[in-house]
């Protein structure tokens, strides 16, 4: 698996999600890759890396509204 480097700039920074694309991009590719060596299109492949992601991120926002709603009732005892 590629090497993902590490953020070198600070989180507000306005290049950040930027350089994290470029940061992830050649492990995206490997993915890719394998997935068609494996039979898959490269259009099938990328397609669902677009969903898996999309789907970390709708869990993601569902676990925060998990915690934030947890965090509210403890602060109503």
């Amino acid at each position: 698996m590629a090497r993902i480097s590490a953020p070198r700039i600070t989180f507000d920074h306005p290049d950040r999600f930027l350089c994290c694309q470029e940061a992830i991009d050649a492990a995206a590719c490997e993915i890719i890759a394998s997935a068609v060596r494996a039979g898959w299109t490269e259009q099938e492949a990328i397609a669902a890396l677009v969903e898996v992601a999309d789907n970390r991120m709708l869990a993601a926002a569902a676990n925060q509204v998990t915690e934030e709603c947890i965090a509210a009732a403890k602060l109503e005892q």
